[in-house]
């Protein structure tokens, strides 16, 4: 029911960019932007009767007594301890049976971590078992830079996050938080030329659709609870 009018939008829009931002976000990595982003998923915007928008915490934040992020470190060290020792030893093709699912996912700091942790591990096993033989397959799963680095294919990245990146939450707010970091993920230094190459190697969209994903649900609760009509 709100209504926005056209040119506070283009106003709002013209100032997220140079040379009237003072950020080039283009840059930023895509686990600042979801922190970022993170700000404000516990507060609410309210319209009160005198048309004034107050920024208010949820209920369930305040009931909670606040919302609790877990520090990048501990990130590190869970995954590190399960994810990466589940890949020890493993081919790309072993790999692809394991699933990450974070049930409490937020904004998606554990799935954004894990997603590095699979992009790390994959493209050092290409490194270490014969790069030039993969980059000459028909949909090679790397590349080499313009610099002469090995690099995955924006198309392997994507393979690698609808296939093992899985998350539910309760706040709507924070599953698009977390589709918008992981999808910033995959297109971390990619620039133009290299996404259009890939489009017309893959013939497939630049963004991959996180909706079977990444789910707004309750994880505590079975279809069963709303079978029983409780």
């Amino acid at each position: 029911t709100l209504a926005i009018d056209d040119k506070p939008l283009r106003d709002i829009l013209s100032n997220l960019y140079y040379p009237t931002s003072p950020y080039e976000f283009s840059v930023l990595p895509a686990d600042i932007l979801g922190h970022v982003y993170e700000r404000f998923l516990g507060k609410v915007i309210r319209l009160t009767p005198a048309h004034h928008a107050k920024i208010e915490e949820k209920p369930e934040v305040r009931k909670a007594g606040g919302v609790y992020y877990t520090p990048s470190y501990i990130v590190d060290y869970i995954i590190k301890n399960t994810l990466g020792r589940l890949l020890e030893g493993k081919s790309p093709s072993e790999a692809a049976k394991i699933r990450v699912l974070d049930p409490a996912c937020g904004s998606g700091s554990f799935l954004l971590g894990a997603y590095q942790c699979l992009l790390d591990w994959h493209l050092d096993w290409y490194i270490e078992n014969e790069p030039e033989t993969s980059a000459r397959k028909k949909q090679p799963p790397v590349f080499r830079g313009k610099h002469g680095e090995w690099r995955l294919t924006s198309n392997r990245k994507k393979e690698i996050l609808l296939n093992s990146i899985y998350g539910v939450d309760l706040d709507s707010q924070a599953i698009e938080v977390s589709k918008l970091s992981l999808v910033l993920k995959v297109l971390e230094g990619e620039t133009e030329e290299s996404v259009n190459a890939a489009l017309k190697l893959f013939h497939d969209r630049a963004l991959p659709d996180l909706g079977k994903n990444i789910r707004h649900g309750n994880s505590l609760i079975g279809p069963e609870f709303y079978e029983s009509g409780n």
